[in-house]
């Protein structure tokens, strides 16, 4: 279903507060709706809303009453109040959601859950393009299937729906996962970042990270986790001279060495005219394992980097062929 999406909020457009459209649009990735408009308003423009289609209004809790008042008349008598806090009004086909901006978000998503059955599957190396023609091939054998395909630095992330009945596993969802197999890195809400620190915390592991080309975002990715510096032995910006498997195999030792940690992790990179060439190495106490690879030079090149080497690390870690 499609919506348009309204805020009045008179404090968001003067910037002293934020909407976190991200999460908003997780959502609706995860539901298989779609936003067909998204528009922030003056409070006073919540007087007089336009009742088309259907629309979720968005304003802080002490002014929404009064929206829901103004416009009552057009919205319809079937009413409903959800956990105290979301009010849907339903007319015809068409909902209008009225919630607080002080609510959690996550709100939406039993409402605009719909009865099919719904998965999700995060997968790495694979095009948005290639995502969906095996999706669309997969449909003369999956009743129903729809699907939305959200594609970010080198990671894709798959929403769908089909004909099918709870939370079983069933054949359609291992028809899905077996075309993907070998991208696949987690078929629920974990990213790589809370994979690496479940594995390390299962498996009671430490680790050293030296990092440069990155611009830290691999150490700062992983220290959303605020658990994960129980984790983390050291963690260092180091640029190399030369960028070769040695250096990097020599460092890897130099850490592990003076840290104790279980694993290292050692990158490097430089830019050769319009890529980035980034290397890196994951170590134990008596192996060291060399990566290449090489990304457009753009702003997102280093967040690239930083998802190839973490979902290698997680490749490493769930083999469970480390040597401590």
């Amino acid at each position: 279903m499609d919506y348009k999406i309204y805020i009045f909020s008179d404090d968001i457009l003067k910037g002293l507060t934020k909407f976190d459209l991200e999460k908003l649009n997780l959502i609706f990735a995860r539901t298989l709706n779609n936003i067909s408009s998204f528009q922030i308003l003056p409070l006073e423009k919540g007087k007089d809303i336009l009742v088309e289609g259907s629309e979720i209004i968005f304003s802080e809790n002490e002014h929404l009453d009064g929206i829901i008042i103004d416009n009552y008349q057009k919205l319809g008598k079937d009413k409903e109040m959800i956990e105290e806090q979301v009010v849907v009004f339903k007319k015809e086909n068409q909902k209008t959601i009225f919630i607080p901006l002080e609510s959690d978000l996550y709100l939406l998503e039993n409402i605009l859950q719909t009865t099919s059955k719904i998965c999700q599957f995060h997968l790495f190396g694979i095009s948005k393009n290639e995502v969906s023609d095996k999706l669309e091939n997969l449909k003369g054998e999956i009743k129903d299937l729809r699907y939305k395909v959200v594609s970010n630095n080198i990671l894709t992330d798959i929403y769908l729906s089909y004909s099918g009945q709870g939370d079983m596993i069933d054949d359609s969802q291992v028809k899905i996962a077996s075309a993907f197999k070998a991208y696949m890195f987690s078929e629920n809400d974990l990213g790589l970042e809370d994979i690496v620190f479940q594995l390390l915390k299962m498996r009671n592991l430490t680790i050293s990270i030296c990092e440069n080309i990155t611009k830290g975002t691999i150490v700062s990715s992983l220290l959303k986790n605020v658990d994960f510096n129980q984790f983390l032995k050291k963690s260092e910006i180091h640029f190399f001279d030369s960028i070769d498997n040695n250096a990097l195999h020599k460092y890897s030792l130099k850490l592990l060495q003076e840290c104790g940690s279980d694993i290292a992790i050692v990158t490097a990179g430089q830019a050769v005219e319009d890529k980035l060439s980034f290397v890196f190495a994951i170590a134990d106490k008596k192996e060291v394992h060399f990566y290449k690879c090489s990304f457009t030079l753009t702003e997102e090149a280093s967040v690239m980097a930083r998802n190839t080497l973490l979902y290698h690390l997680v490749k490493k870690l769930r083999q469970n062929d480390f040597s401590f």
